[in-house]
This record gives structure tokens, sequence and C-alpha cells, in this order.
């Protein structure tokens, strides 16, 4: 054997170890996060049994091994192998058109309007109408999904922050299949900033001068970019305010993931977050119910074998606003990244199917123009 053929055999030999080692590894981390999410859920249905013999804390949070997990019944994890068999099943496109003309006519979008949100809030009257209340001269609360300002009483509201271009980082993530209809700059000043879950968030040192309202485990990623005026509400938390002034696989389930109720002595808006539909939203509307005003999730929904727990469809949302025995609710969380299987076009049509099969009127639930303002009157 010449020595450089030897030289390449010694070469083969190393990449099929190394080869032999990323599998051996690779497969032992499976391994155990196979065998410790069962220990997890084992301990969550055990936890979930004392609960209901108890008959308390049947919906408080829950953690387990330093991650938050579901108590619900109704509630299973997504595996690996989900994951797997769901991207290896896909087959659509969402209906996507590779011209853009199309989508301009299709999702159309709106500019806020501005100067009627300032005028809110600077407390200026205007007059009463039904809800919710279109202004003739108004082309467009800013309704694009993750983008939500809400004015309420003089009280600028914004909810789940997402002026960037993808999900993930300007280069990384599904990408927004319409442009933001207005910059954080373009806003009224934010008095209160809601943020329900982590990836529903970007954060930009022009929010930072704001006071945030978080899930628990949110504060420590808060800190590390210098926000440290900052309140985490555990689920059903309570907290008065009076004056307000100026993600990755690894940490799957380290922080909460929470609704809010804005609540004041006239009117209550209810901002949902991502959600699956489950019994606990009865006990929100017997408890803190009628609202006036829910912003519920109506998409990012199929397939519902693998989607149904974390996301509603928009049957699913219905139900919810009637759980809350809410006077009206608009439709957000559709449209504008793509992540799972439904027509991009699908939610509001869904939504319009399962309103007159519950019977609502045509205002009762939306799914809003894009960046188009809406007045209720509350």
């Amino acid at each position: 054997m010449r020595i450089h053929d030897f030289f390449v055999f010694r070469v083969s030999t190393s990449r099929g170890s190394l080869h032999l080692y990323c599998f051996g590894a690779l497969a032992s981390i499976t391994a155990y996060y196979l065998i410790s999410d069962h220990l997890i859920d084992k301990k969550r249905r055990q936890i979930i049994a004392e609960r209901k013999t108890q008959k308390k804390g049947l919906y408080e949070s829950l953690m387990i091994g330093g991650r938050f997990v579901n108590p619900f019944e109704t509630w299973r994890d997504k595996t690996l192998w989900d994951f797997v068999r769901w991207i290896a099943t896909r087959s659509t496109g969402n209906g996507l058109p590779n011209d853009r003309q199309i989508l301009d006519t299709e999702l159309p979008l709106a500019i806020p309007h501005f100067a009627l949100l300032n005028a809110f809030r600077q407390h200026q009257n205007l007059s009463a109408a039904p809800l919710p209340v279109e202004y003739s001269d108004c082309p467009a609360v800013d309704s694009v999904d993750g983008d939500k300002s809400l004015t309420m009483q003089g009280l600028n509201i914004l909810t789940d922050p997402i002026f960037k271009r993808r999900t993930v980082y300007s280069w990384l993530g599904p990408e927004r299949l319409r442009p933001v209809p207005c910059q954080l700059s373009d806003l009224p000043h934010p008095d209160i900033v809601l943020v329900s879950h982590n990836t529903s968030t970007t954060w930009t040192s022009t929010l930072s001068a704001h006071w945030p309202i978080l899930s628990p485990g949110l504060a420590s990623w808060f800190s590390g970019l210098g926000v440290t005026s900052v309140v985490e509400l555990d689920w059903w938390a309570e907290d008065t305010v009076t004056h307000w002034s100026g993600r990755n696989g690894a940490d799957s389930n380290k922080s909460l993931w929470s609704s809010f109720l804005v609540k004041t002595s006239s009117a209550s808006i209810f901002h949902c977050g991502d959600t699956g539909y489950c019994p606990v939203f009865d006990q929100v509307g017997a408890k803190y119910g009628p609202m006036s005003l829910a912003i519920l999730p109506i998409g990012s929904y199929e397939p519902r074998w693998y989607m149904c727990h974390q996301h509603t469809n928009p049957e699913d949302a219905v139900l919810i606003h009637r759980d809350l025995r809410a006077k009206a609710s608009v439709g957000v969380h559709w449209g504008t990244f793509m992540m799972s299987d439904e027509h991009y076009l699908q939610p509001p049509r869904d939504l319009e199917i399962a309103a007159k099969k519950y019977g609502l009127g045509l205002e009762e639930f939306i799914a809003p123009q894009f960046g188009k303002t809406y007045v209720y009157d509350l």
C-alpha cells in the first residue's frame, strides 16, 4: 500500500467515526428529551388530578422542572416526531401569489388615522355611535397582526409589538406578506405595553422607555436589554395602573404565556395572545365578563391535529368570544406571517362561516383591514 493510499484510508475511517459520534450524540439528546418530556407529562397529569380532587387551583399556572407546562387535561405536547410528520406531509403553498400586485388587492393596507388616535389621546369628545364607528374621512385602532395599538380613556396601549420584517431576525424566519402600515414613532406615545409571550415581540430602544407588563419569566430577558421597570403578572393576578411613564428552541416554555384584561370603571378590553381553545375562557368570562372588546387570534391553525393546542381557528375564536360574553371582537394573528398550512385568505372566510353558525352579527366579530382605525363606543 502506498503512503498516500494509507493516509486516505485513515482519513476516511476518522470521518466514519465522526459520523458515528454525531449520530450517537444526537440519539442520546433525543432520548434524553423524550424521557424528560415523559416524566414531566406524568408529573403534570398527577398535579392536575390532585387539583381536581382538591377542587382548587384548576387553572393556576404550573411549572415543572424549570419550565411552564399547561394545567389543562386537553393539552398535548408536540414532539420532534410530530414536527417531522407535519413537515413531511405538507403539500400546500398557502395559495400565495407570485404577483405582489395581487396581494395589494387581496390584502390591502390602510394608513392608520393618526389625527384621530391623537384626538382620543387628548380626550377630545367624539360623537357616540353604534360600534364599530367608521368615520367617513378615516382611511384607518391599528389592527395588523402583532401591532395592536389601542386608545382607552386617553391611555395608549400597545400589545405584542412586532415591527420587524421577519419572525426571528431581520434575515431569518418567515417574511411578512404585507409591509408594516406604520412605525412605532408614528403612533401616539404608548403608556402600557402588554407582552403575552416572548415569540410575539420585537423590543426596540424606543419602546424601552415605556413600562411593559409581562408574563412571568420575561423580566430577565428585558433586563438584558436594560429595561428594568417591568411588571410580571401571573395568571389571575391583577395590578392597578394610576400613572405610567416613560427566541429559540432552547428557551421553550422558560417563560409563561398569558392573556391580559384591561379594565376601567366603564369598559374592558381582553387581549388573548396565542392560545388553543379550552374551558378556562368560560371561567374568565364568568369572573370578569362581559367584555367590551376582545382581541382574539383567528389564524395559523392548519393542520388541526398539529396546531389545535396552540392556535385557535376562527370557530374556536367565536367560542371564546361567546365564553367571554364579549360585546365585540377583533380577529388578529392572520395574513401576516405564514407559519401554517391554511390558504392565506382562509381565516376571514372561516370567521364569516363561524359567525353565521353561532348567530353573530356582521360587526360583532370582524377581521379588520390591515392598518385601519376602528372606533368602538365602549
